[in-house]
């Protein structure tokens, strides 16, 4: 039965819009030029309430002979790597995660430098794999 169930229940589906990533990210790359990418970086320490940026090229490349994860092989070096000495509270991980749906675009944002929900989608000019660590 379309509406219900066999003893007369109504069926109930869990409805989520769904996106597909890779063009949505494409989407956003479009938009974002590639100049962006450290800014975005200083926003992001900004926001985290961080003190001192740093940005490091760190040319080595590194052996994948030991590697958990052997896909990562290709991801060994050279890297980019930004600094910052401050931790991102849930919150920053959060709209971290978003894609064009912050959470610092309420009250609290407002003292946020970013707030639009696709800054850090701009790593995605350098890399296919953006990580970060924060906290212990």
């Amino acid at each position: 039965m379309p509406n219900g169930t066999a003893d007369g229940e109504v069926a109930i589906r869990n409805f989520g819009q769904k996106v597909d990533l890779c063009a949505r990210l494409r989407e956003v790359l479009r938009a974002y030029p590639e100049a962006a990418l450290l800014r975005e970086m200083v926003q992001n320490a900004d926001d985290a309430g961080a003190s001192e940026f740093k940005v490091i090229l760190d040319l080595r490349t590194h052996s994948a002979s030991s590697l958990c994860l052997p896909a990562t092989a290709p991801f060994q070096g050279p890297a980019l790597l930004t600094y910052n000495d401050a931790v991102f509270t849930d919150t920053d991980l959060e709209s971290i995660q978003q894609i064009g749906g912050s959470k610092k675009a309420g009250e609290a944002g407002r003292t946020k430098t970013g707030r639009f929900g696709v800054g850090f989608c701009s790593c995605y000019h350098a890399t296919d794999l953006p990580s970060f660590l924060s906290r212990d």
